[in-house]
């Protein structure tokens, strides 16, 4: 649990004329990570086949791409606004399909069978583009006429005819009185221009021979003059009546279009699911042999998989060949590099990995601090949001998402986890710390909060020190952790410079600041001892880390009064509570009636405080976890191990033929 799972190198053969079923299993068991056997300084690379890729993946990748394009097509029906929430809320939760294995070919036979149930699928998507580029024409000549409408102008008589051009454009205001002095400069007299500002845009409108166009085409083009054409005839009025009408048919007919999809989703929708997931399988089983090494007879597999699960994968691979198969596997020493890290914590710990491997994934030799920063964050949750009212209402949202959300994703599934016992810790600690809504129950009330051990507004000399000595605790558990680390690999010299000295430091420090403050008595002989070892503290940081060392005191010092963030935490949630309490308070006071908004004032001002102070609380936990506590001792930078493992959703294996419901 306190390291990575322990990961053995694998290395299997087996006769080429059991490899297809090897592979299968291997992808079924997802237990073995496989790497290319080429990329490996390999003994046998030089007797192995030169790889070569199987035509059939270019076969199962045409397929997959027809159910893709049948996928995104059903993509575009439109999802009701309403159901977002209550989607998130209520997550559908997938049934697999029963499916069995059978050979690909009769999988091509499967989605050519459900191919003609949906032919009909090309046709509504060739027509839907058809509609789109209509929605889109229509729109752009809509916007043209509306812009053309102030000229009052008949639409057709713009464009050339024999002997006269009509231009329309828009062009920015600011920059139409450069435009006219540079049409001007081309000194045509037989030419009108009219303009009319709209805004930012004036609409322009040009008139002149045809056989001129020319002279001022250089003056017209984008992006300081951007034409408009248009191909409808008659009055602004009319057209825009026609085309208005236009697009409500396309409209129309497009729904039609998405209702006849959205039912044929229906119906087909979750059939296609699983033929799709299979062949997806089955085409990282074809690509994958490409990692594998083959002779003549043999084809050969290494990889990486938890030492635990050797004997599973011998027994697997064993049935599978009938014996006719080899599996040698070997320890793994921590200090390997190029190990594959997979953690190695009990259920319930696995929720709070996330956590680590926000910071960094473990070496493979280190020590995983997912056991240490679990309780702690868990802990300083607590502590920093005080109050067993927000807690009791974390811990039921926490369970809500646990149960809703959480089946169908396993991410939610863990947060959720986690916000549920961050919960339960702010209920026990603010209990102990007496919050409740703040202070509402002894001022609304009249009620003393039981089980009150600490309140930090009345006393917080008192959480200040508990925050410092929970400080010194957790640098020193880092600190011991790091200690533990370089004994196990022999690292002495940090070992007694980087961790021993702040053991002698330490003491010697408290021993010192007791008796400067007269904080109890302490026998001369032991005050020497602790000027001595304090000294002797100092020498050995400037030796070894030379003019640096002093900022490694003041690191120190910054790291440990760090934690009285808890303590800052702590009173700025009971103090915003007690100040909403307060005001709800005053102004429920002034009339009968002001009780209404004296309410919302408390709730809304709670929810705010809780919302605040739970971003915060995470945050500052997670702080000093990631800087105080981690930059004693950890690392990280640890390679993810990923197993060759098939990821069904939609389908499970069974016996038996293989139907897609």
């Amino acid at each position: 649990m306190f390291y990575p799972a322990e990961m053995s190198k694998v290395t299997i053969g087996v006769h080429n004329s059991y490899d297809t079923r090897m592979v299968r299993d291997l992808h079924d068991t997802g237990v073995l990570e496989i790497i290319s056997i080429r990329d490996e300084k390999s003994s046998i690379s030089d007797v192995l086949e030169k790889p070569q890729r199987s035509p059939l993946t270019d076969t199962i990748s045409d397929y997959l791409l027809r159910l893709e394009r049948v996928f995104e097509l059903f993509s575009e029906i439109p999802v009701q606004e309403e159901s977002l929430l209550k989607g998130f809320l209520s997550p559908r939760i997938t049934i697999p399909n029963p499916v069995t294995r059978r050979p690909v070919r009769e999988l091509f036979r499967d989605v050519e069978e459900l191919s003609l149930e949906l032919a009909r699928i090309p046709e509504i998507r060739e027509e839907l583009a058809l509609k789109k580029e209509e929605k889109e024409r229509l729109l752009k000549e809509i916007e043209a006429v509306e812009l053309l409408k102030p000229l009052g102008m008949r639409l057709e008589y713009i464009g050339d005819t024999e002997f006269v051009s009509i231009i329309a454009g828009k062009v920015d205001t600011e920059k139409v009185p450069g435009l006219l002095q540079d049409i001007g400069g081309a000194a045509i007299e037989e030419i009108f221009i009219s303009q009319v500002e709209t805004g930012n845009q004036t609409l322009v409108l040009i008139v002149l021979p045809r056989t001129r166009k020319e002279e001022i085409a250089g003056h017209i083009r984008a992006p300081r003059f951007q034409s408009i054409q248009v191909s409808c005839t008659g009055t602004p009025d009319d057209a825009l009546a026609q085309m208005k009408a236009e697009y409500s048919v396309v409209i129309e007919e497009t729904d039609r279009l998405l209702a006849e999809l959205a039912g044929l989703e229906d119906s087909h929708g979750a059939r296609l699911k699983a033929p799709r997931e299979v062949l997806r399988i089955e085409k990282e089983e074809q690509e994958i042999r490409t990692s594998c090494g083959k002779t003549d007879e043999t084809t050969f597999i290494e990889g990486w998989a938890r030492a635990d699960d050797i004997d599973r994968i011998e027994s697997t691979l064993d049935a599978a060949a009938e014996g006719h198969i080899f599996i040698h596997s070997g320890k793994t020493e921590r200090h390997q590099e190029d190990v594959p890290v997979d953690y190695d914590n009990p259920r319930w710990l696995k929720p709070f990995e996330m956590l680590t491997t926000t910071f960094a994934r473990p070496l493979y030799g280190e020590i995983d601090p997912t056991p240490f920063i679990a309780p702690i964050f868990v802990l300083f949750f607590g502590l920093m949001m005080g109050d067993a009212a927000y807690g009791i209402i974390l811990t039921l949202c926490g369970l809500f998402l646990y149960s809703r959300i959480g089946p169908a994703d396993p991410g939610m599934r863990d947060m959720s986890f986690i916000l549920v016992c961050c919960g339960i810790s702010a209920t026990l600690f603010g209990a102990v710390q007496g919050g409740w809504f703040g202070d509402f129950l002894p001022r609304y009330l009249d009620i003393t909060p039981p089980f009150v051990l600490l309140e930090p507004l009345k006393d917080p000399i008192a959480f200040f020190q508990l925050s410092l000595l929970i400080g010194v605790v957790h640098i020193n558990l880092g600190l011991f952790l790091a200690f533990f680390q370089n004994v196990k690999s022999g690292a002495y010299r940090a070992m007694v410079f980087e961790q021993g000295v702040w053991f002698i430091i330490q003491p010697c420090a408290a021993v010192l600041l007791a008796s400067f403050f007269a904080w109890t008595y302490i026998p001369p002989v032991l005050i020497t001892v602790a000027e001595a070892g304090a000294l002797a503290g100092l020498v050995m940081i400037f030796y070894y880390n030379g003019p640096m060392g002093f900022f490694g005191l003041t690191g120190f010092l910054g790291d440990w009064l760090s934690y009285v963030r808890i303590m800052a935490l702590s009173l700025a949630t009971g103090g915003i509570a007690m100040t909403i309490n307060i005001l709800a308070g005053l102004i429920s006071a002034i009339h009968p009636l002001m009780i209404i908004p004296a309410v919302f004032i408390f709730v809304g001002g709670q929810i705010f405080n809780l919302v605040i102070q739970s971003l915060g609380g995470v945050i500052h936990a997670i702080r000093l976890q990631y800087i105080e506590f981690f930059g004693k001792f950890y690392t990280g930078g640890g390679r993810e191990f990923y197993p060759f493992r098939a990821e069904r959703r939609h389908t499970t294996l069974k016996g038996g033929n293989l139907e897609w419901q």
